[in-house]
């Protein structure tokens, strides 16, 4: 069976000025100062308190919304299973205080679930006023087409999605008794967790021993079209690779490539040595952004990991003890 389920959502908010009198009464939040020459001052008696300022920007707004989620209920041995096939999500807003472009961007986002475990994002940005490209500048136009129909203007659109494979040692395989590969799709990986993180690298749990190897793979790729007059496009693949030598040694390889000039963007180099009560780290960065060498020997213990000794060098070269 296939189900559609439709939930819209609409919101209002408003802040009035403070500044202002209400039904003809001060409110008291600011105190009016008119010197000799030049206009009245409003002094904010809560600034720089922990209450925080108080509002001069009369804000009147109304939010729209639609989320669209596309299941399919399965039979599988007998058992009823449900899963998402694909989302789809529309919102948009308007600020009646507004002097002018009342209407917020309209962003949709879809995402659905290709395989098992491997998602694709994709996510647009539309504006709904004219673009004037002898000024360069939005006009405060609805844009419509011939018909009087509303045609929002694209600005931006992103894609991503990411996978992980992992390898398991030929012991691991023969203990499970299994023909079946030993790559497999893990799950999806974030393009934010690529980085070459040392830190986080450092401080993971230990791999399974019957792991031998991952890799992490993230494409992403932008368009951005705020001005049509010079249009803008990224088109990038991190992978993250782990090789567990042995169950105290492990290797990383972090890289950033740039699909559209061809190039390799930067990389890195982690090793990972468990020491018991200690563990030893070192991270080289060959080029690029804080490329050098980094060395790192500290305590595992939570409550002592201030206990360690620092070494940088490169582009931030500096010891710490």
């Amino acid at each position: 069976g296939i189900r559609h389920v439709v939930s819209p959502s609409i919101s209002y908010n408003y802040t009035p000025d403070f500044s202002k009198p209400v039904l003809g009464r001060d409110l008291g939040y600011f105190e009016r100062l008119e010197p000799d020459s030049g206009a009245a001052v409003f002094v904010d008696k809560f600034a720089g308190t922990l209450a925080g300022g108080t509002s001069r920007t009369e804000r009147q707004s109304m939010s729209f919304s639609v989320n669209n989620v596309f299941q399919a209920k399965l039979i599988k041995d007998g058992k009823e299973k449900k899963i998402d096939l694909f989302s789809w999500r529309i919102s948009t807003g308007h600020n009646f205080a507004a002097e002018q472009f009342n209407w917020s961007q309209l962003r949709s986002s879809f995402r659905a679930n290709v395989i098992k475990k491997l998602n694709l994002d994709l996510t647009f940005t539309h504006d709904f006023y004219e673009f004037d490209k002898t000024s360069g500048k939005r006009v405060d136009v609805f844009r419509k087409n011939a018909r009087g129909v509303p045609t929002p203007r694209l600005l931006d659109v992103r894609f991503s999605t990411g996978f992980r494979f992992t390898g398991k040692r030929l012991s691991a395989l023969s203990e499970e008794k299994s023909s079946v590969d030993s790559v497999v799709v893990d799950e999806r990986l974030d393009d934010a967790n690529l980085g070459p993180d040392l830190g986080s690298f450092a401080a993971g749990s230990r791999d399974s021993k019957a792991n031998l190897w991952k890799t992490s793979i993230s494409v992403s790729y932008a368009y951005n079209n705020s001005n049509p007059l010079n249009p803008k496009k990224t088109f990038w693949m991190s992978t993250n690779s782990t090789f567990q030598v042995t169950a105290n040694w492990r290797i990383q390889y972090n890289a950033r490539f740039d699909l559209i000039n061809k190039n390799l963007v930067s990389h890195s180099f982690s090793i990972y040595r468990d020491l018991h009560c200690w563990e030893l780290s070192a991270n080289w960065t060959p080029n690029g952004y804080a490329s050098g060498l980094y060395f790192k020997l500290n305590v595992k213990s939570p409550t002592l990991r201030d206990l360690k000794i620092e070494q940088r060098g490169g582009v931030y070269q500096r010891p710490l003890f």
